[in-house]
C-alpha cells in the first residue's frame, strides 16, 4: 500500500470555512493557480498560490470548520476510488478479503489483544484471525503462503507486518475497505520523457493531420521535423541544447491526449459525419398507433441486375400489332429499394424497386401500404400474413428526388398526411428505415448473385458484372419473401421492442392502440390513382381500354358535352371515380366488363398484350379466349426462368394507359351476357379465381372456329375444363 502523497490535493466539505491565525475565512475559488480566501470579518481578500493552503491543512496550520463552528476534516483529491464498483472484480475481492482480516483484527482487540508484529506471527493468534475472518468472506483462507499449484482460490495470510498496517489504515479510515485498495496502478515513472518545449511544437504539427483532405500522419510528422529544425537553429544562436525529434507514435499519442476521438472525427471527416456516425441517437417512442408515423427512405442496392431497354417501334411500323424485331440492349444495373415502415411496430408497410427514384415510384409505396397485400403473398408464394390495410398519419423522408416533390406532396395533403421532411445525411432523424437498410443489405442482398460489395473494390476475387443473372422480377420475390417471413417473424431488440418480432408487435398495438384507417376508395383513386381524359357515349366511358358505365352518365352527356375526368386505380379497376367541369358532384362508375374485375390494371394490359401475341389478326377478345390467355401467363409465370426485364417492379399510369390504347386499339370489349357462377363439381372452395363457367349452349366459338361440332352433347376440350348440360330430367318437380 502506497502512502500519502506529499503534494495531495484536499477535498474541501461544502460551505466550509477556513481558521487561519484565529481569524475564519470563506472559501471564493480554488484553482491550480491559488486559493482566493474572504475574510468574514471585513470581507478582506487573501490569496494562496499554488497548493500553500493544502500545505497549511496538512501542517496543522489550519483548520476547517462547518457553519456550526465545529471542526471537520478534509478528504484527499487523489485517484483513488470512491466506489467498490469501480474497482475489478479481483481487486474488490482482495478488498473485502483485507477488511475481513482488519474486522477479525478489531473483535480480537476489543477482547483485549495487545497489537504488535510479534504478536500478530503467532500461530494461535493468527490461527483465530483466520476463524473470525471467515464469518466477514466467502473465500478460503490460508494460514501461511501457500508454494506452487494455483493461488486464485486461496488467499494467504499475510505476515504480522501488514496485518498491523492494513488495521492502522482501516481504523484512520474510520472503517472503510475502499482504504485497503492496492495503489499498484500507480507504480513507475508517470513523469513525461519529452522536454515541455516540444509539446508546443507537436500541437502546431498536429493541425497538418487533422484536416479534413485526411493526409496521413506522415504529413503532420514531416510538418514536425520542419518546426523543430527552426527551433534548434534558435535555440543553438542562444547557446541552449537541441531538442530530440520525438517519434511519429509520440506525436500520435499527443494528439490522442488532447483530442478526443470524436473531435478528431469532425476535424477529419466534418461534423455531419461525425455525427451520424458518433451522434448520441434517441431512445423515446415516436409512436403508439399502427400507421401514426411511418419513415420512407430510398437505398441504392448493392446487386448488379439485367435490364432490357424498352424497345421503340421502327418507323414505319404501325403501333399496333405485334412490335418489329430488333437488337435489344441488355445493360447491367443497380436499382434503387423505396421502402416504408411503421415506427410503431417496425413492420414493412410497402416495398419496390425503381431504375431511378421517381414520383410514380413514390405513388406507387403509398398505394401499397393502404391497400391489402393479399396478392403478393398468392403470387409470390409467401408462408406469413403481411401487414394490413393501414391509414398514415405522419411520413418522415429525406429530401430526395423521389420522395419531395409536387406530385407526392399533393397526393399526401389530399389524403390528410402530415409529410416532414428531415435533414439529408443525418441518419438519427430516419433511424428505423436507416437500420432496416443495413440489415437487407447484410442478410440479404450479400448472399444473392451480382452482388458488388458494400464499397468499391470490396470484392477483389468476384466479378459482379459476370454473375449479374438475378432479374428484377425474382429480386422482388426474394425481397418480398424475406421481408414478409423472415424479416417481420424476426426478434427485434430495439428500444421499445423488448424481443417481439414485428408481426407481434403489430398484434399488440392493434389491440391495444388500434391503428389508422385506411382511406376510401374515391380518396385513393382521386389522390394517388392516374386521370384520363376520355368522352362518355351511350355505352358509358372507357378507360385506359376498360368500359365503365353509370346511370348518371345518359343524364349528364348532353347536360356537360366533352371530356370528362376519369381516375382510376391500378390496382382497383372494378370502378373509377368521374368528374365533370362544371358540375359539382362526383360520380361512381362501375366496371362493366366483369371478367377482368379481379385483375390490376397491369394485369389486364399484360393479358391484352398475350392475346394480341397468340392471335394479332383477331379483332374482337372473346370470353374464352382472354381465360385462356390469362391461364397462358400463369403457366408462364410458374415455370420462370431467369431474364432480362425491365428496370423497375411496377409499371406507371402512363405506360399503362399508353399500352392498353396501343394494344385495345379496335377491339370491342363486350359485356358478359350470361351468369357465371357455375363451376367445376369439387370447385366451389377451390383458390383459382376463374373458375365461373357458363353451362350448355351459348357458348363462345372455340379457339379454331373452322372446326363445327357435329353433336350438341360433345363437350369442350378437357384443358377448358366445360361442363355440358346437366341431364335433370324427372329429378326436378
Amino acid at each position: 500500500m502506497a502512502g500519502m502523497k506529499q503534494g495531495a490535493t484536499y477535498l474541501l466539505p461544502e460551505n466550509a470555512s477556513v481558521v487561519l491565525e484565529k481569524q475564519r475565512y470563506l472559501i471564493d475559488s480554488r484553482s491550480e493557480r491559488g486559493s482566493v480566501l474572504v475574510s468574514s470579518a471585513d470581507r478582506r481578500r487573501m490569496f494562496l498560490p499554488g497548493k500553500q493552503l493544502d500545505h497549511l491543512l496538512r501542517d496543522g496550520a489550519c483548520v476547517l470548520e462547518n457553519e456550526h463552528g465545529e471542526v471537520v476534516a478534509a478528504g484527499i483529491e487523489d485517484d483513488s476510488f470512491r466506489y467498490l464498483n469501480q474497482l475489478s472484480s479481483e481487486e474488490r475481492k482482495n478488498v473485502r478479503f483485507r477488511a475481513a482480516l482488519c474486522y477479525a483484527i478489531h473483535e480480537l482487540v476489543g477482547q483485549g489483544l495487545r497489537l504488535s508484529e510479534g504478536i500478530l506471527n503467532k500461530p494461535q493468534v493468527r490461527q483465530d484471525i483466520c476463524k473470525l475472518a471467515a464469518m466477514h468472506f466467502e473465500g478460503k483462507i490460508a494460514i501461511s503462503a501457500l508454494r506452487g499449484g494455483s493461488m486464485t482460490r486461496v488467499f494467504p495470510l499475510p505476515k504480522g507486518r501488514t496485518l498491523l498496517k492494513y488495521y492502522r489504515l482501516f481504523e484512520a479510515e474510520h472503517f472503510d475497505p475502499l482504504a485497503l485498495q492496492g495503489k499498484h496502478r500507480w507504480k513507475g515513472n508517470r513523469t513525461s520523457r519529452l522536454a515541455p518545449e516540444l509539446r508546443p511544437l507537436m500541437t502546431e504539427a498536429s493541425k497538418a493531420w487533422l484536416d479534413k483532405r485526411k493526409p496521413p500522419m506522415a504529413k503532420a510528422y514531416q510538418k514536425l521535423k520542419l518546426l523543430l529544425k527552426a527551433e534548434n537553429m534558435s535555440r543553438r544562436g542562444r547557446g541552449e541544447a537541441e531538442l530530440a525529434l520525438p517519434s511519429q507514435a509520440s506525436l500520435r499519442a499527443h494528439i490522442d491526449k488532447h483530442v478526443s476521438s470524436i473531435g478528431q472525427q469532425i476535424a477529419r471527416e466534418g461534423e455531419r459525419a461525425a455525427y451520424n456516425k458518433r451522434g448520441p441517437g434517441s431512445t423515446d417512442l415516436r409512436a403508439l398507433m399502427f400507421g401514426e408515423l411511418v419513415e420512407i427512405d430510398e437505398c441504392k442496392l448493392s446487386i448488379l441486375i439485367p435490364i432490357k431497354r424498352p424497345q421503340q417501334p421502327e418507323e414505319g411500323h404501325s403501333s399496333h400489332g405485334t412490335a418489329p424485331k430488333g437488337a435489344e440492349e441488355v445493360v447491367t444495373k443497380r436499382v434503387h429499394l423505396l421502402l416504408m415502415i411503421d415506427v410503431a411496430t417496425r413492420m414493412p408497410l410497402a416495398w419496390t424497386l425503381a431504375e431511378q427514384p421517381s414520383a410514380d415510384a413514390t405513388l406507387e409505396l403509398l398505394r401499397m401500404a393502404t391497400r391489402s397485400k393479399e396478392r403478393e403473398k398468392v403470387k409470390h408464394g409467401c408462408d406469413q400474413n403481411p401487414a394490413p390495410a393501414v391509414g398514415i398519419g405522419k411520413v418522415r423522408n429525406d429530401n430526395g428526388t423521389g420522395l419531395r416533390n409536387r406530385e407526392v406532396k399533393e397526393a399526401m395533403a389530399g389524403l390528410g398526411i402530415i409529410s416532414v421532411d428531415t435533414r439529408s445525411y443525418h441518419s438519427s432523424d430516419r433511424p428505423f428505415i436507416e437500420r432496416l437498410f443495413g440489415t437487407i443489405e447484410s442478410e440479404l442482398i450479400s448472399g444473392l448473385t451480382g452482388y458488388t460489395g458494400n464499397a468499391a473494390g470490396a470484392l477483389p476475387g468476384y466479378d459482379a458484372v459476370e454473375n449479374a443473372k438475378l432479374p428484377l422480377d425474382a429480386l422482388y420475390q426474394i425481397l418480398t419473401r424475406y421481408l414478409v417471413d423472415v424479416y417481420s417473424h424476426t426478434a427485434h431488440h430495439g428500444f421499445g421492442m423488448d424481443g417481439r418480432t414485428p408481426y407481434q408487435a403489430m398484434q399488440r398495438v392493434l389491440k391495444e392502440a388500434g391503428m389508422v384507417r385506411p382511406p376510401s376508395m374515391r380518396s385513393r383513386r382521386i389522390h394517388l390513382g392516374g386521370e384520363v381524359k376520355a368522352t362518355p357515349t351511350d355505352e358509358g366511358i372507357k378507360a385506359c381500354g376498360l368500359p365503365y358505365q353509370s346511370r348518371e352518365f345518359q343524364r349528364l352527356r348532353d347536360l356537360y358535352p366533352g371530356k370528362w375526368t376519369v381516375c382510376i386505380d391500378p390496382d382497383h379497376i372494378q370502378a373509377v371515380t368521374v368528374q365533370i367541369e362544371g358540375y359539382v358532384g362526383v360520380i361512381e362508375a362501375d366496371l362493366t366488363a366483369t371478367y377482368v374485375a379481379s385483375l390490376t390494371l397491369a394485369e389486364f394490359v399484360e393479358a391484352m398484350e398475350e392475346r394480341r401475341r397468340q392471335a394479332p389478326q383477331d379483332a374482337e377478345v372473346s370470353e374464352y379466349q382472354f381465360v385462356e390467355a390469362l391461364r397462358a401467363i400463369e403457366k408462364l409465370n410458374a415455370t420462370f426462368e431467369p431474364k432480362p426485364t425491365k428496370g423497375s417492379s411496377f409499371s406507371t399510369f402512363e405506360e399503362l394507359e399508353e399500352r392498353a390504347q396501343r394494344v385495345t386499339s379496335g377491339i370491342h370489349l363486350a359485356p358478359s351476357t350470361k351468369l357465371l357462377d357455375v363451376i367445376e363439381p369439387g370447385g366451389l372452395m377451390a383458390d383459382d379465381p376463374v373458375g365461373a363457367l357458363p353451362v350448355g349452349r351459348g357458348l363462345q366459338p372455340a379457339l379454331e372456329p373452322e372446326e363445327h361440332l357435329e353433336d350438341e352433347t360433345v363437350t369442350a376440350p378437357a384443358s377448358a375444363s366445360r361442363l355440358g348440360r346437366p341431364d335433370t330430367k324427372g329429378l326436378l318437380k
